[in-house]
């Protein structure tokens, strides 16, 4: 469940990125992209508690996108 909740966030970020369940290569090649834009420091593809902060100030900043 915590994967599927990680995946659910970079989804909403923008990335294209299926909710499995599951930290599999796809997984960690977009966390490393997010790391490599977002968390430039450290860029090892684990999903830390860091990565994972940093990736809900990120989603709390972006503007709502407006529908219809």
């Amino acid at each position: 469940q915590p994967v599927a909740a990680l995946q659910s966030m970079l989804a909403m970020f923008g990335y294209d990125l299926g909710i499995t369940g599951k930290f599999d290569e796809r997984m960690e090649a977009v966390v490393t992209a997010f790391q490599r834009h977002w968390r430039p420091a450290k860029v090892d593809g684990i999903a830390d508690a860091s990565t994972i902060t940093t990736l809900r100030d990120v989603l709390a900043e972006k503007p709502a996108m407006n529908v219809g």
